[in-house]
């Protein structure tokens, strides 16, 4: 962890640009202290529900990790940034369908955008390998919420604000963490996560977000976390409540209520379509192996639950008392 760190951290202080890894890494070795203030990156924190001191800095400033608000789309078949392994966070809202490449999100975090008449906001956090997408809301004057980058993060997970008030709001806590805003829950929209080769499959139809995002960046590049996905150290502390699963390994969690469940994705395979319980829900849970995707739903309805494909050390950081699914063979 040190070694990693220290490597990160001698690249960064030759460039601060380089790369989003590098700039956080730097940052965990020199911003590790507790915090013996309530203010921060411009946040007031005197009524987080969070521990104030376990927030750290990722970033100097907020919007230093910037948001995409003017989004511009593409045909699947226009597309020449993505390979077929690439990643997408895929949203199907009425009879449209929209896929934003982690390429785009891993230098971004928050895309503001509107579906139809649908406002959403897709998050991303490459720390905790989460991505999410939320109804936003909306603000006192009936507006839809708008939000952007604190540069702040809770048990490595990302803190974004919005920018009406500037509350901080939790990505894997699903909710506000400061004034007024707190423990208001950001209702999650479906959402797939599919390779490039099975979404363009899938909806030949779709549009696909744009590189021209507004900002300079080597969206083409190297991945900018590939020695970090695989390392099962993680580069901020994070609280330690369960030892089930190796740190890095991939979870498919569900919340409903106050009641959690995760699934590890891996452990999953071949065991074809399974019957559970989070809380008094019933729910199916299946691997599918042509597009290597968890999916659950609800057992009454057959409707998809939103759930949440994330580090196992994120969910159980965040959900402490969640259930765990755990095979038997």
């Amino acid at each position: 962890m040190l070694n990693q760190s220290s490597q990160y951290c001698s690249r960064w202080l030759m460039n601060w640009s380089l790369q989003p890894a590098t700039m956080i890494a730097a940052l965990a070795v020199g911003m590790s202290s507790p915090l013996k203030g309530i203010t921060i990156n411009g946040f007031v924190l005197d009524e987080a529900v969070i521990p104030v001191t376990h927030i750290k800095r990722a970033a100097p400033e907020k919007d230093y990790i910037p948001s995409i608000d003017d989004t511009k789309w593409l045909s699947a078949s226009a597309q020449s940034l993505l390979s077929n392994e690439d990643e997408v966070i895929s949203v199907t809202v009425g009879a449209e369908t929209r896929a934003y490449p982690l390429r785009i999100l891993v230098w971004h975090e928050i895309v503001d955008d509107t579906i139809g008449d649908t406002p959403v906001v897709v998050t991303y956090s490459a720390l905790t390998g989460s991505a999410i997408v939320f109804e936003p809301g909306i603000t006192a004057t009936g507006e839809r919420r708008e939000f952007g980058g604190s540069g702040l993060l809770y048990n490595s997970g990302i803190l974004f604000y919005d920018r009406e008030n500037e509350y901080l709001w939790s990505q894997l806590r699903m909710s506000g963490v400061s004034g007024e805003a707190c423990d208001e829950e950001l209702p999650m929209v479906p959402s797939r996560r599919l390779t490039w080769a099975v979404w363009k499959r899938l909806y030949p139809q779709g549009r696909v977000l744009s590189p021209e995002t507004g900002h300079e960046r080597d969206y083409a590049g190297e991945w900018p976390y590939s020695e970090y996905a695989n390392d099962r150290a993680t580069l901020f502390p994070f609280d330690i409540n369960r030892n089930e699963f190796s740190t890095k390994e991939r979870v498919v969690g569900l919340r409903i209520g106050e009641y959690s469940r995760c699934w590890p994705m891996e452990k999953l395979r071949g065991k074809g379509e399974l019957y559970d319980t989070v809380g008094t829900h019933q729910v199916t849970v299946k691997f599918d192996e042509k597009n290597n995707e968890v999916l659950v739903a609800d057992m009454m309805t057959g409707k998809p639950m939103p759930v949440v494909s994330t580090y196992w050390f994120g969910w159980q950081a965040f959900y402490p008392d969640t259930s765990v699914w755990i095979p038997f063979d």
